[in-house]
């Protein structure tokens, strides 16, 4: 029975996750263009970042294998276009120095 709570409450735990991604990212867009908050939009942004670790932590996946396959993301995406590649090269100096 108490393997049941268990199961129950991480299910409850990864809805809740989900929710609040959604509800961050929504305020992102909100924010984005509303000059009198920046604030509040680098705040909601932070938030996403540590909802989509605690997602990642919730489904098995360690920091460290999420930081790796971030890294592995930003060399693809970099490849792949011309524009901003400098910005990634940037993000992913910062993650590997982590």
């Amino acid at each position: 029975m108490e393997n049941n709570f268990d199961i129950m409450r991480n299910i409850k735990s990864l809805e809740n996750l989900k929710v609040e991604l959604l509800s961050k990212t929504a305020s992102v867009f909100k924010n984005f263009n509303n000059d009198e908050l920046p604030q509040e939009l680098i705040d909601d942004i932070c938030h996403v970042i540590i909802i989509g670790y605690l997602l990642g932590n919730k489904l098995g996946y360690d920091f460290k294998e999420i930081d790796d396959e971030i890294l592995k993301r930003i060399r693809s995406i970099s490849a792949e276009i011309e524009e901003d590649v400098q910005n990634y090269r940037e993000l992913a100096e910062h993650i590997k120095k982590r």
